[in-house]
């Protein structure tokens, strides 16, 4: 751990989440509006961040910021792939496919991107992959058949709730490390 740095100011948070334009579904597009504000969440959280602090390795843990970034967005992508049947980017996918599967099997894998790498890695999947595959998506009761029956909804929940959970995670390595992050609110009207 190193001495403790000023704190960053962290950017408010938006509750007025409206959904994304021309979505078949409107739904799906509120739900892809709240992950984008998670996802702006992750960013400001990593943005400021050098080497040393998103491959810190918090005791007790395999966890580093940088292997939880890239394990957001490995999940992200293939829980999409799932609900809406559709490819992503062999690049992408080779990307985060190592921390990505590492962190879910409680492997210590850290990608080797600064800051500046892991939020082109967020942006990419959100604008390559994410919202492209989702706004098409029409029926978000449709149960999905598989080894785990699911709809669409449950995934859009899922990973709302993953990227909240993760988003905590990076914040407490992040105070760990040494550099604190103050949440803010934003407007709750």
């Amino acid at each position: 751990m190193v001495e403790t740095q000023t704190t960053k100011q962290g950017r408010p948070r938006e509750y007025g989440i409206r959904p994304l334009p021309d979505f078949a579904d409107e739904q799906v597009a509120l739900a892809a509006a709240a992950i984008d504000e998670l996802r702006a969440r992750v960013i400001d959280q990593v943005e400021d961040l050098p080497l040393e602090a998103l491959r810190y390795v918090a005791p007790g843990t395999t966890l580093t910021i940088a292997a939880l970034v890239a394990h957001l967005v490995w999940a992200e992508i293939g829980w999409v792939e799932r609900v809406t049947r559709t490819t992503p980017p062999a690049d992408l996918r080779a990307a985060v496919d190592p921390a990505g599967g590492g962190l879910a099997r409680g492997a210590g894998v850290v990608p080797d991107m600064d800051a500046a790498g892991l939020i082109s890695l967020c942006r990419e999947s959100r604008d390559a992959y994410t919202v492209p595959a989702l706004v098409d998506l029409d029926d978000i009761e449709q149960v999905l058949d598989g080894d785990r029956p699911m709809t669409p909804r449950a995934v859009l929940m899922h990973l709302i709730w993953h990227w909240t959970y993760h988003s905590a995670h990076i914040g407490l390595i992040r105070e760990q490390w040494g550099s604190g992050y103050a949440w803010t609110f934003g407007s709750l009207v």
